[in-house]
This record gives structure tokens, C-alpha cells and sequence, in this order.
């Protein structure tokens, strides 16, 4: 089985070099009220995604791509289609593991950093954590985007990540973009597209 958390270093994109200016006091308070009324408003999201992982010593990035989906509160499902077959779900409190037809699922209640790791993918997918005391926060705008870095103030999670980069669509204060850097200074990143918003997902496609 491929390493868990490698499975779960997903979400994740790099931003086109662009002039970047950071937030005033009051568009950050303006800016958080906005993403979370778009967080509070959208049920569901299914979205294309194209995945690289940079590791130091690999000259070129390792490339996946598949589909999104979500269902609010916390239902989570990262289907791979290229360049192999495999799928995460995390429901119920447990994340479940599909690698091309071999099964295995793991207690999320069990493990603090899968559990603050499951918290994190939500949230990050929905935009809604911005409000937390998690995470020493800094806002910038750049082009039609906003970005915010958010460096983890927990250790469980600093552990695993240096820094956080999530990035917003200005039009629909959507997360388009999210980028995992690790202590190391390896990073994986993915880029959303084709975003529907609110569209009903057959329960069959969380089936475990």
C-alpha cells in the first residue's frame, strides 16, 4: 500500500508568478465574511484536479490527476484516474483506501494527526478555516485571486507542514488552489478546475 500520508498530501497548487499585495486589516475582516457566507452556502463541490509532488531529488514533479468531490459537513473523496488507479474517502470518522482493488480503511478517531489531517482537507476544500486558532495567517491579493499562507501553530500539523497556501477564486471566493509544504521543503500541489458547485452526488460514488 502506498504510504498513507503521501495518499493524503493532496490538495494542493502552485500560483503564477504575479505582483502580490498584502491585506489591510479591514479587507482581511472583509475577506474572511466573505469566504465563510460562500463556505456556509455550498453543499457540495465536485472538481477536476491535476496533482504534482516535488521531491528535491527528482528533477521533474510526479504527476496525477482525477476528480474532487465533497459533500458538507466533512465527506471527502479524491478519485486518481492517471497515472494509476486509487481513491481516498473520508467518512464517518474513518478514512478508506481503495489501491486498484486492494481495500484497507484506518480510524480516524484513533490517531490525532489523521484526525487533524481529515479536519484540515474539509476545511480546506470548503474555505471555512479561516476562523480557527490554528494557524498564524498572513492575506495577499494577486491579479484575481486572493492567497493566504497559513503556517500551523499546532504541532501535530507543524510536523508535517512548514507552511499552507490556499488560494481563492475572487469571483467565487472558492479554494481553487492549495499547497502542502513540508518541513523539508518537498511540496505537493493541486490545481482545481471545472468547479460545480452545489450539484447532488449520488451517494454511490462515497461507496466504500
Amino acid at each position: 500500500m502506498r504510504n498513507v500520508l503521501t495518499a493524503l498530501l493532496l490538495l494542493l497548487s502552485v500560483t503564477a508568478i504575479a505582483q502580490e499585495n498584502e491585506l489591510t486589516h479591514d479587507e482581511i475582516l472583509n475577506f474572511k465574511k466573505q469566504v465563510h457566507q460562500s463556505a456556509k452556502t455550498t453543499t457540495s463541490l465536485v472538481n477536476s484536479f491535476v496533482q504534482s509532488k516535488h521531491i528535491a531529488f527528482l528533477s521533474n514533479p510526479i504527476a496525477s490527476d482525477g476528480t474532487l468531490y465533497f459533500t458538507a459537513p466533512d465527506i471527502i473523496k479524491w478519485s486518481y484516474d492517471n497515472p494509476y488507479v486509487y481513491s481516498v474517502i473520508f467518512k464517518e470518522n474513518t478514512l478508506y483506501i481503495n489501491d486498484e482493488g486492494k481495500k484497507s480503511d484506518v480510524n480516524l478517531s484513533s490517531s490525532k494527526v489523521f484526525n487533524k489531517l481529515n479536519a484540515l482537507v474539509s476545511r480546506s476544500v470548503s474555505g471555512d478555516m479561516l476562523n480557527k486558532e490554528e494557524f498564524d495567517m498572513k492575506f495577499y491579493k494577486i491579479d484575481t485571486a486572493y492567497r493566504v499562507d497559513l503556517v500551523p501553530l499546532d504541532k501535530a500539523l507543524g510536523s508535517l507542514f512548514k507552511q499552507i497556501e490556499l488560494t481563492f477564486d475572487a469571483s467565487t471566493l472558492l479554494v481553487s488552489a492549495v499547497k502542502l509544504i513540508e518541513p523539508s521543503g518537498d511540496y505537493t500541489a493541486i490545481t482545481f478546475t471545472n468547479q460545480s458547485v452545489n450539484t447532488p452526488i449520488p451517494d454511490a460514488v462515497f461507496s466504500h
